[in-house]
């Protein structure tokens, strides 16, 4: 009995994986009920993420105040840079679904093109500048590189964005199911998802340390 609550044990250690990333949650969902902040959140919850991942102590809420506050202005900046890009493609589509001619058709599938490059792009910025001290021109190069140079990843991120999307048009009840999870743990378990490919990835970037 004693082992099973050893901070060792496997099934404590799972536990107390579960209980930071459901506090990482509701941390993360706070700092973005304004909305304009969700871009700082989003790189406070990588930046904590990445360090889970790593293993190192994450320190929940210091490390996601110290993500969130390095980089409020840039992330604030590219998220609505994004939300901007978003609104802007959403207008076209309206425009472009009122026309029914073989011209407007293929202006569609540009659209859908344009419209799966800059998701990939926000996949990836986000994690970048958490991670990396780097202009806003730089972190879209280098997200748009990373998205291209390590396309099995992207697939694979894409894919699980897909399982949900998916599960959000099954049926009302699934729809319910992915709003609660993601009001518990959701998008903090995501994060930590796609930081087992980003830690892959920012490792090719790091400088080598001296054996």
């Amino acid at each position: 009995m004693n082992n099973l609550f050893n901070l060792d044990n496997p099934v404590m250690q799972f536990l107390s994986r579960i209980f930071d990333l459901v506090v990482l949650n509701v941390i993360f969902l706070v700092f973005c009920i304004p909305v304009v902040t969700a871009g700082a959140s989003l790189s406070g919850l990588y930046y904590v993420s990445l360090k889970i991942v790593r293993g190192e102590e994450p320190y929940i809420w210091r490390n996601f105040f110290k993500g969130f506050r390095q980089n409020f202005k840039q992330g604030t900046l590219i998220w609505i840079l994004m939300l901007l890009a978003a609104v802007l493609l959403r207008m076209d589509f309206q425009i472009i679904n009122s026309r029914d001619t073989a011209v407007f058709a293929v202006v569609r599938v540009l659209l859908w093109v344009i419209t799966g490059v800059l998701f990939c792009v926000f996949l990836y910025i986000f994690p970048v500048i958490s991670h990396f001290v780097c202009s806003t021109k730089q972190a879209f190069k280098n997200a748009a590189l990373m998205m291209i140079g390590f396309l099995p990843y992207t697939a694979a991120m894409l894919a699980v964005c897909g399982v949900i999307l998916y599960l959000c048009t099954v049926s009302a009840k699934t729809f319910a199911m992915v709003i609660a999870v993601g009001g518990l743990c959701g998008y903090s378990v995501l994060a930590f998802t796609f930081c087992i490919f980003f830690d892959r990835i920012f490792r090719r970037y790091e400088p080598k340390e001296d054996i």
